[in-house]
């Protein structure tokens, strides 16, 4: 069995560092950005103001929340993509407190 201290070491480390890289999703030819973290926290959203139109709601909601699902997806990939470089492929269970 491999030690894995330092591998929980580079976890744990990799779970404070997610915490500033950021990924930022467009929706409508940028008339809707979302900026998330890798925990998943949104960090900001803009409004191209020619997105307000009052008559044009429905377009405007159907666009926020595609981005946010879009955003959560993306930002789950970059948690992925990250562990792999980590851990070179490793199959880690799932441990409580890291992710």
């Amino acid at each position: 069995m491999m030690n894995m201290g330092p591998i929980f070491a580079e976890m744990q480390k990799l779970q404070r560092d997610l915490k500033n890289m950021t990924i930022e999703v467009s929706e409508g030819e940028g008339a809707f950005r979302v900026f998330m973290n890798g925990h998943q926290e949104v960090q900001g959203v803009a409004f191209n103001p020619a997105a307000l139109d009052p008559n044009n709601i429905e377009a405007l909601q159907i666009m926020v929340a595609g981005a946010f699902n879009r955003a959560i997806a993306q930002s789950k990939e970059m948690i992925k993509t990250e562990i792999t470089k980590l851990t070179g492929g490793l199959n880690l269970p799932n441990i409580p407190g890291l992710f």
